[in-house]
């Protein structure tokens, strides 16, 4: 059992948002900014996955208005014995739900002592994005309701591997491609200026993220061809790439990618 695959990032899936705070512009644009978070059913799952469903246990306790979780987790070392090691750690009850919400808390903390999911206390808040189909809803002070999408994560916080889509990971995966355009890039001009290398770089660059930007998007009879997480993950690593020789070249493999995948599904559809 390796431990440290409890600290490894979540699946976008697994991934939550709350609404930290939102308001309303004087020109009636509505803003707001959010923190990710991960569900306590991720923690069980992830616990199960790395431990297995007999590696591990949790005790609730209730102390006052706070719930405490005590989470251990069975180790067994070279000799053959066996150590369980623990971890507590509480959280108060909230207004809505609170038993509920206050176990859930606590698991989630007492995770976290194990490295589960801390990783995303790194995690600045992020500012939303307001959208008529967004997958969260939110309401400003002045009960005006919105719905909104998070920002994507940054590549750190996101799992590591290859780009992968459901059933078709091996023809996804991103390969090294020497027939990729060879584009030369440049240093900065004495006055800090972009230099003109620079400048088509960048104008390259957001060329392909608009393509990138169709396909993931693309529809069929209404139906939208990428699920949402999906196109959240692909927005994330195009957020992170810099629009430099090696970030565009980066793009112009990843275009490969999902316009392969597109291919493909479309085949599968019309078969």
């Amino acid at each position: 059992m390796d431990l440290s695959k409890l600290k490894e990032p979540f699946s976008l899936e697994d991934i939550e948002w709350r609404l930290q705070q939102c308001g309303e512009s004087k020109d009636g644009r509505i803003w707001g900014k959010c923190l990710a978070y991960i569900t306590s059913r991720a923690v069980q799952e992830r616990l199960d996955k790395v431990c297995g469903a007999d590696g591990w246990r949790s005790e609730i306790r209730k102390d006052g208005n706070a719930y405490l979780c005590t989470l251990s987790i069975r180790v067994t070392h070279e000799d053959g014995s066996v150590e369980w090691i623990s971890r507590t750690d509480g959280a108060d009850a909230t207004d809505i739900e609170s038993v509920k919400g206050g176990i859930s808390g606590a698991i989630k903390r007492a995770a976290v002592q194990f490295g589960i999911g801390r990783y995303l206390y790194d995690l600045e808040e992020g500012w939303i994005t307001v959208c008529e189909n967004g997958k969260y809803s939110g309401k400003t002070k002045t009960d005006k309701w919105f719905k909104w999408n998070p920002p994507a994560l940054p590549e750190w916080a996101l799992p590591k591997g290859k780009i992968s889509f459901p059933e078709n990971d091996k023809d996804s995966a991103v390969q090294t491609d020497d027939t990729l355009p060879k584009i030369h890039s440049s240093s900065k001009g004495k006055t800090g200026k972009p230099t003109t290398d620079e400048a088509n770089l960048k104008e390259l660059g957001n060329t392909v993220i608009s393509r990138i930007g169709d396909v993931m998007n693309h529809e069929d009879g209404g139906q939208k061809s990428f699920t949402e997480e999906e196109i959240t993950k692909i927005r994330g690593i195009v957020a992170n790439t810099r629009l430099n020789k090696e970030g565009v070249d980066e793009l112009l493999e990843l275009e490969k990618v999902v316009r392969k995948e597109l291919d493909s599904r479309l085949s599968k559809m019309a078969a």
